[in-house]
């Protein structure tokens, strides 16, 4: 029932605020419905519901964020939001108008330049969006998320030494993950080791993890003994990286060492360019008894062995990253036309909730799935090195196929991770890689029809087994 004479509005509006900034999003939406009843047209409880809403229900929150720059055509923060929250709900073209006319409007809007320059490196225009997120990074010098970000772009169209120094900047306080902090020994800055000793960890993904490793025998050229601590997933296999003397858990005690670093700042402490990319690929081994024990269980196969992953890890406690494994991950039915080319035994080395798109499969159609009995990726090394192919989105397996210097093909989404660089469909980071990209937004059809082309030619001159 609606109240019977208008409350005080402007303090109704206040502690509508005051909740939401602190998180009460409960009783922060009661109060600016109430607000609404009395005033329909209030913009900024329009928009400032319309944000709380977006966060559940994108829909709902662009319906009000668009009443809100409605009422409020010149509300340049309001247009700024409506790009977010479309954006969000994957209309890329819509949010790119959304945060030019805030711009338009406010061309000193961080929050507007910031957003446009990450949509412009989601679709695939890194160079634009350089310049965007370089406007960015004098309005806010010291926000680490935009210097990340800028670092990210730069990367991509392969400009390594300004790209590394920037993307230190995820190591800032601001941005650092707090398991990280309690670190022995000292921040190493590059110089020799000298027989002194050092922690590398990974701070990011198994991928990158894996990617990085190679770092540990120029680290250990400087003179020292090199520990490194990665997810325990990883711990067997990595210790057969060159001039590694251990390994350790990342979410374990931590050994003494004089000095430590992050294993993706290795790059920039190292000075690496596109033409120093240690690129010396095998750097892992598999094991040999794991391999002679999956050979025995894939003996069978008939023809080319080829290895499928179709889906990311979907990281659903953060929407952003999620939003990101949407757009590399596709569902496994699309690849239909892979699984039924002849010649071609599929082996499923999928992990995760995707894995149970194979029960979706005619009988006929199912790839070959191991990886029930799979429990580190030691094991997922030691089947790569049975197998004559590995067909990959862009997760950690692609990192351990190149790795281990087994051919691997790899489906890269329109706005590529920056490791894959813009225009180039070989990696200087794995010289058995090539990449297959998608020419626009979700174009999956496009690059499996090329995929099937190759594999089929690839079935007359078949690799010899591994």
């Amino acid at each position: 029932m609606a109240d019977a004479s208008p409350p005080d509005l402007q303090s109704l509006f206040a502690a509508a605020v005051e909740a939401h900034q602190a998180g009460r999003a409960e009783q922060a939406a009661a109060l600016y419905r109430r607000l609404l009843i009395w005033l329909p047209a209030q913009s900024q409880a329009l928009d400032h519901y319309g944000l709380l809403l977006a966060a559940h229900d994108p829909a709902a929150g662009g319906c009000l964020l668009g009443r809100a720059v409605g009422v409020a055509p010149q509300a340049a923060q309001s247009w700024c939001n409506l790009g977010v929250v479309r954006r969000q709900a994957d209309r890329p073209d819509e949010a790119e108008r959304c945060f030019r006319r805030a711009l338009a409007l406010r061309p000193d809007l961080a929050a507007a330049i910031n957003n446009l320059a990450a949509l412009l490196k989601e679709g695939g225009r890194p160079n634009e969006a350089i310049g965007w997120f370089r406007a960015a990074v004098r309005l806010q010098p010291d926000h680490p998320d935009i210097h990340g970000n800028l670092g990210a772009a730069l990367l991509r169209v392969g400009a390594y030494a300004e790209g590394w120094r920037e993307h230190e900047w995820r190591l800032q306080p601001a941005a650092l993950n707090s398991q990280h902090r309690d670190l022995p020994g000292r921040p190493w800055r590059g110089e020799s080791l000298a027989g002194r000793s050092i922690l590398l960890y990974g701070e990011q993904g198994f991928g990158d993890m894996v990617q990085f490793a190679r770092y540990a025998a120029p680290v250990a050229a400087t003179g020292g003994r090199v520990v490194l601590a990665v997810a325990p997933e990883l711990r067997e296999l990595l210790g057969s990286v060159p001039g590694v003397s251990d390994v350790v858990r990342l979410d374990g005690p931590m050994p003494d060492c004089d000095f430590h670093a992050a294993l993706m700042s290795c790059p920039h402490l190292l000075g690496t360019t596109l033409d120093t990319v240690p690129g010396d690929c095998p750097y892992i081994t598999a094991d040999p008894h794991r391999v002679a024990l999956w050979a025995e269980q894939l003996r069978g196969l008939p023809g080319l062995r080829v290895g499928l992953v179709w889906a990311g890890n979907p990281r659903l406690a953060n929407p952003a990253l999620g939003r990101v494994d949407a757009r590399r991950s596709l569902a496994l039915v699309r690849l239909r036309s892979l699984l039924a080319l002849p010649g071609v035994s599929m082996v499923s080395l999928q992990k995760g909730d995707a894995a149970g798109q194979i029960a979706d499969l005619p009988a006929g159609e199912r790839p070959f799935d191991p990886m029930a009995a799979v429990s580190s990726f030691a094991d997922t090394a030691a089947i790569l090195a049975t197998l004559d192919l590995v067909i990959t989105v862009d997760t950690a397996v692609a990192h351990v196929a190149g790795a281990l210097g087994r051919p691997v093909w790899i489906l890269s989404r329109h706005d590529g991770c920056w490791r894959w660089l813009e225009g180039r469909e070989d990696s200087p980071w794995y010289p058995t890689a090539r990449l297959f990209h998608q020419q626009r937004a979700g174009d999956w059809d496009g690059v499996i029809a090329r995929i099937a082309r190759d594999l089929a030619a690839l079935v007359e001159q078949p690799l010899p087994h591994g």
